[in-house]
């Protein structure tokens, strides 16, 4: 007699459910990769967290008032691999975000360390505070 356990039914109905819902390995997906934003008096900072992308498989276009990071990760598939689990994101990846007018897009700097893409976006300069100099008469 087997004993019943009822926890490996759980884990095999958790496995059947994301078969249902997961792509096979080597299917399109595309995914939102995780973003930090943040910004202080020089301007905006993003950082994309892209791990296992290629920075020459990452493109990102500025255009009107939009920051779009957009990319792929390919699953490369060995022959004779059986895949049990693929669970890292694999696929086509895009995220944008609205900059307002008080940034200047066409001035975005970016640099890929570590797995992080690095956005920054400047203030634009006719938003910046400056000083007003007072004239005195008389």
């Amino acid at each position: 007699m087997m004993r019943w356990d009822p926890f490996k039914e759980i884990e095999e109905l958790q496995e059947r459910l994301g078969r249902m819902f997961t792509p096979r390995p080597g299917e399109r997906e595309t995914f939102a990769p995780l973003v930090d934003v943040t910004e202080d008096e020089a301007g905006l900072h993003l950082a994309v967290y892209l791990p296992g992308v290629e920075p020459d498989r990452v493109d990102v276009i500025a255009e009107q008032e939009t920051l779009t990071v957009r990319g792929s990760r390919p699953l490369e598939q060995k022959e004779g691999v059986a895949y049990h689990r693929v669970e890292g994101p694999y696929g086509n990846f895009v995220r944008s975000f609205s900059i307002p007018s008080v940034y200047d897009l066409s001035r975005v700097q970016a640099r890929f360390k570590h797995g992080v893409l690095y956005l920054d976006v400047p203030r634009a300069e006719a938003t910046k505070p400056r000083k007003v100099q007072i004239q005195v008469e008389g």
